[in-house]
C-alpha cells in the first residue's frame, strides 16, 4: 500500500537553539546547577519552578523564580509556543520547540536574542505527523563558526524566502565582512549541509 503524504497542515517545525543569559542571569535552571540531562520547567504567570537532575550528583534539586524579561519561558509564552528545556550544560540551556514555520522561527530567535546574551540556532527539522516524525533536518553544528554565523543570520533574517526581502549586501554589512565572503561561506555551508544530508541517507 502507498505511504500517504502528510498535509502541508501537519508538517511543522522544530527547532533546537543554545540560549545563555548575560553574567548574573537568575535563571532557576543555572543557579541549581552547572550542568543537567534532566530537566523540567512549569511557568505560569511571573512565578518559575524547576526541577533538574544535576549530572555531577546524585538526587533531583528543586528551584524557584520569576519570570522575568529575560526569562526564556516569557518569550515562548508570548510567541504561543511551548519550550521544551533538553539539558543544561556549561551554563547553557538547551531547548527544543515546534513551531509553524520559518517566520515563527525568526520571531522567536528575533525576540530571546534582544533580551539574552547568546542564542545560537543548533538545528532544524521538518516534522510530520502526530508522533513528530522527522522529515529533513539541517544540523548547524557540523559546519565551521562562520560558516554557522553566516547561514544562521541567513535563516534568521528570512533570506533564502522568496517572500522576503532581504539582499546579500544587507546580510554582509551586518557581518561586517564583503558579499564575495559571505557567499563563500554560505555556499560552503550549503555544500557541507547536503553532503552530510546524502551520507545520511546512504547509510
Amino acid at each position: 500500500m502507498a505511504e500517504v503524504a502528510p498535509d502541508d497542515d501537519d508538517r511543522r517545525l522544530r527547532v533546537d537553539l543554545e540560549v545563555e543569559g548575560a553574567d548574573g542571569w537568575e535563571c532557576p535552571m543555572i543557579s541549581q546547577t552547572v550542568s543537567a540531562t534532566d530537566v523540567t520547567v512549569n511557568a505560569v504567570g511571573e512565578e518559575c519552578t524547576v526541577e533538574v537532575d544535576p549530572a555531577s550528583e546524585d538526587g533531583m534539586r528543586r528551584g524557584h523564580g520569576e519570570v522575568t524579561d529575560d526569562c526564556l519561558c516569557k518569550v515562548f509564552q508570548e510567541s504561543g509556543y511551548v519550550p521544551h528545556v533538553q539539558r543544561v550544560e556549561d551554563g547553557a540551556v538547551f531547548v527544543t520547540s515546534y513551531v509553524d514555520d520559518r517566520e515563527a522561527v525568526r520571531e522567536i530567535v528575533t525576540a530571546l536574542r534582544a533580551v539574552l546574551d547568546r542564542v545560537r540556532l543548533v538545528r532544524l527539522a521538518v516534522v510530520a505527523g502526530p508522533d513528530s516524525t522527522e522529515q529533513a533536518t539541517v544540523d548547524l553544528s557540523a559546519l565551521t563558526p562562520k560558516q554557522r554565523e553566516g547561514l544562521e543570520l541567513a535563516v534568521v533574517r528570512g533570506y533564502f524566502d522568496a517572500d522576503v526581502d532581504v539582499s546579500l549586501g544587507d546580510l554582509a554589512a551586518e557581518l561586517g565582512i564583503s558579499k564575495s565572503a559571505l557567499s563563500q561561506r554560505l555556499r560552503a555551508a550549503q555544500a557541507k549541509l547536503v553532503t552530510d544530508a546524502f551520507e545520511e541517507l546512504a547509510g
